[in-house]
């Protein structure tokens, strides 16, 4: 859910049994999934299209930062919020807590790309107004 108060999006999730490593843990590309689903939800709940027109939305980096494990049925949630924004970038974060526990704290990068030149393109003005709104700066 999308809280406009906070310029952040909140994606509630739990721990599922395939998620979990032979340590009962949850296994890092899990939670590299838990920020692709997160960020997917937030864009097409903000009225996003995925796919505008002859252009795909692309992850260019990503970085992540644990602090402390999940485990087997617990109860996360995902926050997503935008840092910075070029005519090319967005820079989204993200955090993920048990509860008021910070878990993990990550960056990624998207951008726009030209799917017949396969070339970094402008993001389209209707979806550059709306990102804009949602710039709160770095929270990590």
């Amino acid at each position: 859910m999308v809280d406009y108060s906070k310029k952040e999006y909140e994606f509630p999730l739990t721990v599922e049994f395939e998620d979990v490593d032979s340590y009962k843990i949850v296994h890092h590309t899990k939670f590299v999934a838990y920020l692709e689903r997160a960020r997917v939800h937030f864009l097409t709940d903000l009225g996003f299209d995925l796919h505008p027109g002859n252009m795909n939305i692309v992850l260019f980096s990503l970085d992540l930062r644990f602090k402390k494990t999940a485990q087997l049925l617990d109860n996360l949630v995902v926050s997503v919020f935008i840092t910075s924004m070029d005519e090319f970038r967005l820079e989204l974060g993200y955090k993920i807590r048990r509860g008021k526990e910070l878990l993990l704290r990550a960056t990624s990068g998207i951008a726009f790309m030209d799917s017949q030149t396969r070339q970094i393109v402008p993001a389209p003005e209707k979806y550059a107004e709306k990102m804009r709104q949602f710039i709160i700066g770095n929270r990590n």
